[in-house]
């Protein structure tokens, strides 16, 4: 059995940032968490496109003092968890968002109806016009995918993993 000046002599020489467990354990976390992040999007009916479902990634990174966990996804990821309020603007000239509403238009397959005199490609941008319009004067509801998969419980899970993993590493199993 190992005395506690053992122990703490092992403790104050370990090293996280050299040891990959650790990087392994939160990797894995992170993975779990997207998949819940996934999941609340699908449950709640957020997903106008698949983008944002798809182009949710995590990048962990190692610091001086440990590990980084960044989720990396599309940045409109916070009308959806958080929603829009109506602008104060008369103009829904959101350049980014009628691009935005015109590329999910085009990616749905949506059927716009054209005119004699319209073609295709400007009954669309009439159609994201009209969309971005109803956006800012009302403002979208909130759809939360991240807070409901955040919670104080799952990070606790990842905790407990970190001190599990410290323990049997200091314990020398």
């Amino acid at each position: 059995m190992k005395t506690v000046e053992e122990i703490g002599k092992e403790w104050s020489s370990y090293n996280p940032p050299s040891d990959d467990g650790i990087l392994r354990i939160i990797q894995n976390w992170g993975n779990e968490l997207i998949s819940n992040f996934r999941s609340n999007l699908q449950k709640n009916k957020s997903l106008a496109s698949r983008n944002l479902y798809q182009q949710i990634e995590p990048e962990v990174t190692t610091t001086k003092t440990g590990y980084n966990l960044k989720i990396q996804m599309l940045d409109y990821w916070k009308y959806v968890e958080n929603g829009r309020p109506p602008t104060r603007t008369n103009s829904p000239s959101n350049p980014t968002l009628q691009k935005s509403i015109e590329e999910w238009i085009v990616n749905k397959g949506i059927q716009v109806r054209t005119s004699k005199n319209q073609d295709r490609r400007t009954a669309i941008k009439s159609l994201a016009y009209v969309i971005a319009r109803k956006i800012h004067r009302n403002g979208t509801k909130a759809r939360p995918f991240i807070s409901p998969a955040l919670t104080r419980e799952m990070q606790q899970v990842l905790s407990d993993r970190i001190g599990k993993y410290i323990a049997d590493t200091l314990a020398g199993e």
